[in-house]
This record gives C-alpha cells, structure tokens and sequence, in this order.
C-alpha cells in the first residue's frame, strides 16, 4: 500500500512554500523517511491575483524542473495540483477543473477565516452539482470556530465534499483537541503535510500517524493511509486515461 500526501508546498519558488530546488529536494528526502511515496504539490492559487492560464505555466515548469532534478533519486513520486482559495462565483468557474488534484476530479479548497455564510455553502454544493468537481476542504480544523462550520460538516456528512487535516495539527495545540473530535465522529479522510520548509511547518506525517493509532487505535490510522491510497489509484487511472 502507498502512502499520498495530498496537500504540500514542495515546488521551488512559486509560493510561500520550498525557496528553491535545494529545498524541494530536502522535503523529499524527509518524506521519503516517513514512508511517504507519493507527494502532490499543490501550491497556492488566489483567483484574485493569479491569471489561470499564467499560474498554470508557471507552476508547470517549476513541477518539470523539479521532477527532472530527482529523476535518478529514490525519492516519493510527485504530482500536480494545487490549493485553491475560494472565490466568489467558483461554482461557475470551469476552469478550476486545470487546477483539480492530478488529472482528478478532487480539487483541494482553502476556505477564508471568516464566518462560512450561505453563499459559501452554497458554492461547495454546486462546485460538486454543477461541475461535478468534488471538494477537498484543506485544513478544515481552522474554521472550528467560524459560524456556519456546523453546515459545513453536513456537507461532509452528506459527500458533497471531504475533509482534510494538518499533521501538525494531529501533533498540537491549538487544533489538537478539535482534530480529534472531528476524527472520532468520522468526519475527517486524509491527513496530509500542508509542508512549507524544513523550519516552517516540515512534514510530520509519521509522528501524526503514531498520534491517530495511540488515541484512537491502529484501525484509524491504517484507514487514512488506504484513504490516500484509494485516490493514488484514481490518480494514476485518470493518467493512463481510464
């Protein structure tokens, strides 16, 4: 079985993520140590600064650059995606499917730290309905306290979208004890590394996976390992066009 982190900022300068290539290349190697075997970069996108057509350039060429670096090294496989920052009128945005988790149909969501009104709500529904993109919502232990977070969870509920967890916030305060909530009432699918740099937020998916398996028992964290796997498998159907 394959372990996918589905949410990090390895590309070499192209967010607030991996400065350069030197960088990206360290990342790997610490996630190759935590059995990590498969990786999606995922950087930022903002629909309010970013041109989509520029950004998918620009973050093609850092992804070619970086794989043809780390070609001869044993080092997790890496794809493309990106977080997506949630814009007014994304319901209607088709073009967000370029942006989607590898060739998927999953698009990683970043969600503004501010009350999730209905008119948020009503996006994540009709991302799903309307362009049959399903939403991943990334960290959703930030929002805990933001009004509306409760209708998020129906959604949830509901697989009108998944949620995604930090290691990081497995591991501490101040997101520990919500994560653990979320996870006991199974609301929470993949725990990914959302990593940066080695110094600001490293990858730590082997320390939070030995967290889930002491609070919770081996059965959860073999669950969000095959959850990871089951969406390598349909990564890597949609690149061999099945």
């Amino acid at each position: 079985m394959h372990l996918l982190d589905i949410h990090s900022h390895i590309l070499p300068n192209v967010d607030d993520g991996a400065k350069d290539l030197d960088a990206s290349v360290e990342l790997l190697k610490m996630m190759k140590e935590q059995g990590i075997t498969d990786v999606i970069a995922t950087p930022h996108f903002y629909a309010s600064e970013d041109n989509l057509e520029d950004f998918n350039e620009r973050i093609t060429s850092s992804y070619n650059t970086l794989k043809k670096t780390v070609e001869e090294l044993d080092l997790p496989e890496i794809h493309l995606g990106a977080e997506v920052f949630y814009f007014h009128g994304i319901r209607k945005s088709a073009g967000i499917r370029s942006l989607c988790l590898a060739g998927t149909e999953y698009l990683l969501l970043e969600l503004p730290n501010c009350s999730l009104d209905g008119n948020i709500i009503k996006n994540i529904i009709e991302i799903n309905s309307n362009l049959g993109i399903i939403p991943i919502i990334a960290h959703i232990e930030r929002y805990s306290k933001e009004r509306g977070f409760k209708k998020l969870l129906e959604l949830i509920e509901k697989e009108i979208a998944y949620a995604q967890v930090n290691a990081l916030s497995v591991l501490q305060p101040p997101y520990s004890k919500t994560v653990n909530k979320l996870m006991k009432n199974g609301y929470i699918s993949f725990i990914a590394t959302d990593t940066h740099s080695v110094v600001n937020r490293p990858p730590l998916m082997d320390l939070a996976l030995n967290e889930v398996e002491k609070n919770f028992g081996k059965k959860y964290s073999d669950m969000y390992i095959a959850n990871s796997d089951k969406l390598l498998k349909i990564i890597q159907g949609a690149a061999n066009g099945k």
